[in-house]
């Protein structure tokens, strides 16, 4: 059977709505099926979105670098320390715990008013965070700055008092007797030269004169033994000597007299009786001779009577002694006495004597003498000669004449110390010359 021709689906009057599908079975009547249109829901579907592949990337970076600052700041935290608080305690113990902060101390010293071994600054400053192991500097006191103690033995209350403060000390003063001039320091505590804090006190003794002493009775005594008896006493003596009928030597008055009370180092006068003087007469002359005269005592008659020169410089002594008409034979002795000053003599004052005899001083050397030289030899030579040879070795010179004038052409008859004799340099040589 022919099928019928197709549709065409451009005919304007074809309606697919009108379509209809046409069973038949066999040739027999036509059978209309109609179907029923068919409603389909149509859902909309979001698709998700894909994330971009670099992401991942970042996100693991920032993870790692938030880990490595989370460990550098655990493992940092680790390695600090904590600088403690130190100053005002002792070095020992401040050490000791800048130690157990798991610090390095430092120390260095330096002078200050806290007490010796206190820790008077630190750096860095207390509670500073620093590495472990760093170094912890610490400043120790070593106490008050020290001064070194002036000499003042020999000076007098204010001068001393004045040299101690300029110094930076104090000055703590006691009075008392003493052999030494009233209103002199005697002694000192500590000694010169000593280390002491500055501010400290010098204990100075002060000399208030002798002690007072009796004085003995020597009146009728000789001359040698009075002066033994005064000397013994702590009074020194000065003997004077008068027309007396009694004998030669004898104490015949005294002052202070007996009982009285004088200082240690006090000077007591003695007269001494002289033997009584020749008398003369002037020879005739050719024209009326003067009424005759008594002339008085001559120097060959009188005896010298030794003076009392201790204590001063040789050239006053020599002067002295050449006064009395004696001459001094020097031996130059160490002693911590000024150098130059007589320090003993062989004979006591008031030893009576000939005229022209010679008596030994003993002279100090002085503390720190210069280099020893020889005197040279200049017995029978001219006195200035003599002099000039002295002075260019390098000693000093005095020329005494017993009888009269020194003159640049009086022979040297002696000198003292002899010619060879090793003495300090700059020391005195004593010439003895003839008219």
């Amino acid at each position: 059977m022919a099928e019928p021709p197709p549709r065409d689906p451009h005919d304007p009057a074809h309606d697919p709505a009108n379509d209809e599908t046409v069973i038949s079975e066999g040739w027999g009547p036509e059978t209309v099926v109609v179907e029923e249109p068919v409603v389909v829901e149509e859902t909309e579907v979001v698709q998700r979105r894909r994330m971009p592949k670099i992401w991942p990337g970042l996100l693991a970076l920032l993870v790692a670098v938030l880990g490595g600052i989370g460990a550098y700041l655990y493992f940092a935290q680790q390695d600090e320390s904590t600088v403690p608080a130190v100053t005002g305690l002792q070095q020992e113990r401040a050490e000791a715990e800048v130690r157990d902060a798991g610090l390095d101390p430092r120390t260095t010293r330096q002078a200050s008013a806290k007490p010796q071994g206190v820790v008077i600054a630190q750096s860095p400053d207390p509670g500073s965070e620093v590495d472990e192991g760093a170094d912890v500097r610490l400043v120790v006191s070593t106490g008050p700055p020290r001064e070194t103690v002036p000499d003042v033995v020999g000076r007098t209350e204010a001068e001393a008092v004045a040299d101690l403060t300029e110094a930076g000390f104090e000055a703590d003063v006691t009075q008392a007797f003493s052999d030494r001039k009233a209103g002199l320091v005697v002694s000192q505590e500590p000694k010169a030269g000593s280390n002491l804090k500055e501010g400290s006190a010098v204990a100075l003794t002060v000399s208030k004169g002798g002690k007072p002493v009796s004085v003995p009775d020597v009146v009728g005594t000789t001359s040698s033994q009075a002066t033994a008896t005064l000397r013994d006493a702590g009074l020194e003596v000065n003997l004077v000597g008068v027309p007396s009928d009694q004998p030669s030597g004898t104490v015949v008055a005294q002052s202070p007299v007996a009982g009285k009370q004088a200082k240690t180092g006090a000077t007591v006068r003695l007269n001494v009786a002289q033997a009584p003087g020749e008398t003369t007469t002037q020879p005739p002359a050719t024209t009326a001779p003067p009424p005759a005269t008594t002339q008085p005592t001559t120097t060959a008659a009188r005896p010298a009577t030794v003076p009392d020169v201790v204590g001063q410089e040789l050239a006053e002594a020599a002067k002295a002694f050449a006064d009395e008409g004696l001459k001094a034979s020097v031996k130059y002795v160490p002693s911590d006495e000024p150098q130059g000053r007589v320090i003993a003599q062989a004979q006591p004052a008031g030893t009576e004597r000939k005229r022209g005899d010679t008596v030994q001083l003993n002279v100090s050397t002085g503390p720190s003498p210069a280099a020893a030289a020889a005197v040279p030899d200049v017995v029978g030579r001219r006195q200035d000669e003599g002099r000039r040879s002295l002075e260019q070795a390098g000693f000093e010179v005095l020329a005494l004449n017993l009888n009269g004038q020194v003159r640049n052409e009086s022979p040297i008859g002696s000198q003292t110390p002899a010619a060879g004799a090793s003495i300090p340099g700059g020391s005195l040589v004593i010439l003895y010359v003839g008219a």
